[in-house]
């Protein structure tokens, strides 16, 4: 199994120890401090690369097309959201998320949550099993409340600022891809036709509604 591992924290850390045990996996790690990567490089038996993670030729060079699993681990929501994305724009079958927050601050503030609490688990423990079992939804989220990301296409509405979709309880849009163009979900972002939203949510009846919202209904 082909692995990528972007942000070589704490977490990154312990999965790339326990991914490079005993040689069954390809493990390519990805980080931009290059005093990090020299360690890495001495420390384990995986294709070590320096740079940003968000960057797609980095990616590509990576052989993200070849991979079975990315796995964004940075200290930052936004670039691991992101991170995310783009892995899927390439097609990488499973993907996860390190999150330290319940979404980006901004985009919380915006549709007007006051708080989001996110209790942290042994996230590298919870990230191997789903490498392991790969039951998990295509992303997935490290936290505890059955949250998870989806993804959805606009479809079929006029455009319109997420502030008018009244989304619904258990609903948050984190990022909306334009094209090329990635935008930062805020309240008056607006969604048109053949967008794509990266969407968290609590349950299924919340997805059902942010569904009928944007035309899938």
């Amino acid at each position: 199994m082909r692995v990528i591992i972007v942000g070589i924290g704490s977490i990154g850390y312990e999965l790339a120890r326990d991914l490079t045990r005993g040689g069954a996996h390809q493990i390519v790690l990805i980080d931009s401090d290059p005093e990090r990567c020299e360690d890495l490089s001495e420390q384990f038996d995986a294709f070590v690369l320096e740079g940003d993670g968000t960057n797609p030729e980095l990616l590509q060079k990576a052989l993200i097309e070849e991979a079975d699993a990315l796995i964004a681990s940075t200290s930052s929501d936004a670039i691991n959201t992101v991170v995310a994305m783009l892995a899927k724009r390439f097609d990488v079958p499973t993907v996860m998320v390190k999150l330290k927050d319940l979404g980006l601050r901004a985009a919380c503030k915006e549709i007007g949550v006051a708080r989001i609490v996110t209790p942290s688990i042994s996230a590298a423990a919870e990230m191997l099993a789903a490498l392991h079992g790969f039951g998990r939804p295509d992303l997935s989220l490290v936290t505890r409340g059955g949250l998870r990301f989806e993804e959805l296409e606009v479809q079929g509405i006029d455009p319109v600022s997420i502030r008018e979709l009244n989304l619904p309880d258990g609903a948050l849009i984190l990022t909306v891809v334009r094209g090329e163009e990635v935008l930062l979900a805020r309240g008056n972002t607006r969604v048109q036709q053949g967008d794509l939203l990266l969407l968290l949510v609590e349950n299924e009846q919340a997805l059902k509604q942010v569904q009928g919202l944007v035309g899938q209904g």
